[in-house]
């Protein structure tokens, strides 16, 4: 993981991220500032996420042989699949969008015993 910061340095900042997140965390946790220390651990835990995929990158699951390892490369599916695959997941938003606006117009206001 190192290698791969070091090639590409302006990685350095991911970490940084996380490291900014965790005191933060504690930072605003001490004041009593519970929304600030909130959004602190989600810089943590995004910092942390990057810090990694950007260290592994072109890697998906390392191998101890490297010939062996899945990259981003060979794991990819075929353009038509991804094609597909976008195509269904936009018309499942729409559904899905439509179904939550629909459910929460219907159920809307207090509840009458």
């Amino acid at each position: 993981m190192l290698r791969s910061f070091n090639e590409r340095p302006y990685g350095y900042i991911l970490p940084l991220v996380a490291l900014a997140g965790l005191i933060g965390m504690v930072f605003f946790d001490l004041r009593g500032r519970d929304r600030e220390a909130f959004l602190s651990s989600g810089a943590y835990i995004v910092g942390m996420l990057t810090s990694t995929v950007f260290g592994v990158y072109p890697n998906v699951l390392p191998a101890v042989d490297p010939a062996n390892s899945l990259t981003i490369q060979n794991a990819s599916a075929s353009t038509y699949g991804m094609t597909v695959g976008l195509v269904w997941w936009s018309i499942g938003m729409v559904l899905a969008a439509v179904y939550f606006i629909i459910i929460y117009r219907l159920f809307r206001g207090k509840v009458r015993l």
